[in-house]
């Protein structure tokens, strides 16, 4: 009796381990080596991700990360069938002709996949057309995520309660482990389809399309973007902005367009550009960044409240505010703060 106690159902080790790293292999009474298993593939998905957004943060250490956290992933799956002791049905209830758990790891990675193995074409069929044309709907239409979402966890239930019974076990612990599955899943997916939504709310992917801030940034260098609702522009700081009306026809621009500049005077103070020199509130401003001096001049001129003077690093080939004027601040989408890509130029814009 006590070596029966002992034996747990590699399909559910297996189906616990894909909803949470190491949750198989504590289920298999291998606590130590389940929590080791989690804080090893979370640290690396923690630190892929602040790698990948934070400004310090090499992006093509965060894409080795997160391979290496995917492979810990397949093996920590691969363990807990191994950890669960020995299975009831490794390969399927030759008594019954299906095993339960196996029906439900299926319906994870495809809903309907657990149907057809239980030889439900019909209700296999439904639920894969479902489940992934809702997918595919929810890539256009957001709204529609949590119903795709709750119709895979559906899939799993309904192939666990689909599934031939044996007569002579106790299925209450099993069905309760059947709604810590269902649940988990459910929650996964919704944080794991929400993350990008969540993300873009605060991150805004731009892609720098002329010469104008060269050698600050080159022509197809992929930025970061921090969207900051309090966000007040700091002089120096590169700001990506919609292009204001007056600069549509001076610099033949479109109204969709995003523009990317750096900030050179803020609300109220004096800019004047003389003497391959830009000159604030009537010092001279250091520009390290610019790799030609200014052939041009400008101003003086008061920077409006609720608006910024704006110039490109490329100073003598940039459409900007010595052009077209002030940056009024409610065109401001936020601070461009990191390249992310290619992988030869990822650096910081912070200064």
């Amino acid at each position: 009796m006590e070596a029966q106690r002992s034996i747990r159902d590699c399909w559910l080790a297996v189906n616990l381990s894909g909803l949470v790293p190491g949750m198989g292999q504590c289920y298999g009474g291998q606590w130590a080596k389940g929590l080791l298993v989690a804080g090893i593939f979370f640290g690396m998905v923690s630190h892929a991700l602040w790698s990948l957004l934070a400004a310090e943060g090499n992006t093509v250490r965060a894409f080795w990360l997160l391979g290496a956290a995917g492979l810990v992933y397949l093996l920590n799956i691969w363990d807990a069938f191994a950890t669960a002791g020995r299975p009831l049905y490794p390969l399927g209830n030759r008594q019954q002709g299906q095993d339960v758990w196996y029906g439900v790891f299926l319906s994870q990675i495809l809903p309907g996949l657990g149907h057809l193995y239980l030889n439900q074409a019909v209700a296999g069929a439904l639920f894969l057309a479902v489940g992934v044309g809702l997918s595919l709907m929810a890539n256009q239409q957001p709204v529609l995520m949590p119903l795709s979402c709750t119709v895979w966890s559906i899939a799993g239930y309904h192939a666990y309660r689909s599934a031939p019974m044996n007569p002579g076990r106790d299925y209450s612990r099993s069905r309760q482990m059947l709604m810590v599955v269902v649940v988990s899943g459910l929650l996964l997916r919704l944080g794991i389809g929400s993350l990008p939504m969540w993300v873009d709310q605060a991150v805004m992917q731009c892609i720098v399309p002329s010469e104008s801030m060269v050698p600050t940034l080159q022509i197809n260098d992929r930025i970061f973007v921090s969207r900051d609702r309090l966000y007040q522009p700091q002089t120096g700081d590169i700001v990506v902005f919609k292009v204001p009306p007056e600069a549509i026809a001076l610099v033949d621009a479109e109204p969709d367009d995003l523009f990317v500049k750096r900030v050179i005077g803020l609300p109220g103070q004096q800019i004047e550009v003389h003497d391959q020199q830009v000159w604030v509130n009537q010092i001279p401003l250091a520009e390290s960044y610019l790799s030609a001096p200014t052939d041009y001049q400008w101003g003086p001129e008061f920077v409006p409240s609720n608006a910024y003077f704006v110039l490109g690093d490329n100073r003598n080939e940039s459409g900007d505010s010595h052009i077209w004027g002030f940056l009024p601040q409610a065109n401001i989408i936020g601070k461009a703060y990191k390249i992310y890509w290619p992988a030869g130029r990822v650096r910081s814009l912070q200064r």
